[in-house]
């Protein structure tokens, strides 16, 4: 009778572990179905167009996704009719900064059409970054681009929605409203390269004579409020600077906030930008004010002019802004 009971026992331990193992199958697979995810695009562009960017864009993103949870080191993208080499290039390199993921399994939105005949814009794709060692991943909402026939052009990180909204409200005119489109597509790009630490083309957006002015808060002053010191480099010694930032940091993620777009001169195609800058990387960490002078008179490779930094803690009557330069 007992040798019976063992007999029984050890088949149902047997079955108990081909039941776990089927579990584990059916639940792993059902994991790993929800990071495919499913695009839907509309609005904005021709339906055959769309279908493609969504075609392309899935394709990318099994990619993106599987790599994340396999935990490879790098993206394994080829060019032809899904991406361009830059589009490859500037994905490679944001994702060896910090990998990053979809969660959705469908995500639906409108297509927007791109200034000078470039393509199509689909904004506010939702990630999930991975920063160096930490078990915290950060959300982002996301921007791809693409050509004309829908294969992906770019892909950088967005700025809220809401801010986007704004500043695009802000639009007195046709042209100015074109051109607003321009400067947060630009910004967004210029805040992605120093995410995926692309020091080619931030030397190639900053003018040969560009002015770049970081400030530094001191102990209050007599009147209680803290006093800021500024220093000005010349673009040669900012780019030796800033190549040192990034061998030196396994990731850095940079976020803007509070943006606004101004055209304080005469001349129509310089505009000013003001936002706030949370820099975080693997060995450093600040926030402070932003202010750039942007050239736009060649809008696919416009000039940064003036950059310039003040702690988060500046007073306002001390913060870099138009006052203090010519045009």
């Amino acid at each position: 009778m007992k040798s019976t009971i063992l007999i029984r026992s050890k088949s149902l331990m047997g079955g108990f572990r081909r039941l776990l193992l089927l579990a584990f199958l059916l639940f792993g697979g059902l994991a790993n179905a929800q990071h495919k995810t499913e695009f839907v695009f509309y609005d904005g562009a021709p339906l055959n167009i769309m279908k493609i960017m969504q075609s392309n864009t899935k394709a990318v993103f099994d990619v993106i996704n599987d790599s994340y949870y396999s935990k490879r080191s790098g993206l394994q993208l080829s060019s032809g009719n899904r991406l361009t080499s830059d589009a490859i290039g500037r994905l490679q390199a944001l994702w060896s900064s910090s990998s990053f993921y979809c969660i959705k399994t469908d995500v639906l939105q409108t297509v927007l059409k791109m200034p000078n005949e470039k393509g199509w814009q689909v904004r506010n794709i939702p990630v999930f970054f991975k920063e160096g060692d930490s078990d915290e991943d950060k959300y982002q909402d996301i921007v791809i681009e693409f050509t004309p026939s829908g294969v992906i052009s770019d892909v950088y990180i967005a700025i809220p929605l809401h801010q986007y909204e704004s500043v695009m409200k802000m639009g007195a005119t046709v042209t100015d409203l074109r051109r607003r489109q321009l400067i947060l597509g630009f910004v967004e790009d210029f805040r992605t390269a120093y995410n995926r630490k692309d020091i080619n083309y931030l030397n190639q957006v900053f003018s040969r004579d560009a002015l770049i002015i970081t400030g530094k808060a001191l102990k209050s002053s007599g009147d209680g409020l803290p006093t800021t010191v500024k220093t000005v480099q010349n673009k040669e010694q900012y780019m030796a600077n800033l190549r040192r930032a990034f061998a030196n940091n396994k990731y850095i993620n940079i976020k803007f906030s509070e943006i606004e777009v101004t055209q304080p001169y005469e001349k129509d195609y310089v505009y000013c930008v003001t936002l706030v800058q949370d820099w975080n990387s693997s060995t450093y960490s600040d926030k402070g004010y932003l202010f750039l002078i942007i050239d736009f008179r060649n809008e696919v490779e416009p000039q940064i002019w003036v950059r310039a930094w003040d702690p988060y803690d500046t007073p306002a009557r001390d913060r870099t802004d138009e006052s203090e330069f010519v045009i």
